[in-house]
């Protein structure tokens, strides 16, 4: 079952590799879609091992691939690492969609009202992904039904934290809210052991 699981993602991989190499509008090096290859093989394979630890179930592959090709369409949005968002979603939810006790939502654990901010503040970039909706209800059921989003926002609210705290550290103290040190070493924790796992990356 995990050969399959595995064969049908580098089938998924190399769909993609052909559709970009043959695109003539893109220009796309060989040494950046070996890269994309390494990386979302890793994400593939933690994400998937995370989240079966965590549940005892499998991912949906569907699901799965899902959110590795959004944690790599966010990582070069926001030009923030692919293992740092994993670790965050890691160590927010083991990759469960599922609402906080404090009205967080989905992957990423972003408040409606956090998720509205950074829209608006980024309004022109979420309009050419496809978001030009800032009501707070919609963004509200956007977080937890589409995962592409959640990632989106998630992770420029990282960014923004990152811009205001000038140091990653301290952002993602304040990404759990109070500058967070404990949760900050979960997270860097997180990074080291997957980069000790994958040293490919």
């Amino acid at each position: 079952m995990r050969f399959k699981k595995t064969m049908s993602f580098y089938i998924m991989v190399m769909f993609s590799v052909i559709f970009f190499s043959i695109s003539p509008s893109l220009e796309i090096s060989e040494e950046d879609i070996k890269a994309d290859i390494k990386l979302k093989t890793v994400l593939y394979d933690y994400i998937a091992t995370q989240y079966k630890l965590a549940t005892e179930k499998d991912m949906p592959e569907e699901r799965l691939y899902l959110l590795v090709d959004a944690i790599m369409e966010a990582s070069k949005v926001f030009d923030i690492s692919p293992i740092m968002i994993v670790a965050v979603i890691d160590t927010e939810t083991t990759f469960k969609n599922i609402i906080g006790p404090y009205g967080e939502i989905g992957y990423m654990q972003i408040k409606p009202t956090t998720a509205k901010y950074i829209v608006e503040k980024n309004i022109l970039l979420f309009e050419s992904l496809g978001y030009n909706n800032t009501d707070l209800d919609w963004i509200r059921e956007r977080l937890l039904v589409d995962p592409r989003f959640n990632i989106l926002v998630g992770t420029g609210y990282l960014k923004y934290l990152i811009e205001e705290h000038e140091d990653i550290y301290m952002a993602l103290g304040w990404y759990n809210g109070g500058g967070n040190t404990y949760y900050a070493n979960k997270v860097v924790y997180k990074v080291n052991a997957i980069s000790i796992k994958y040293p490919i990356i």
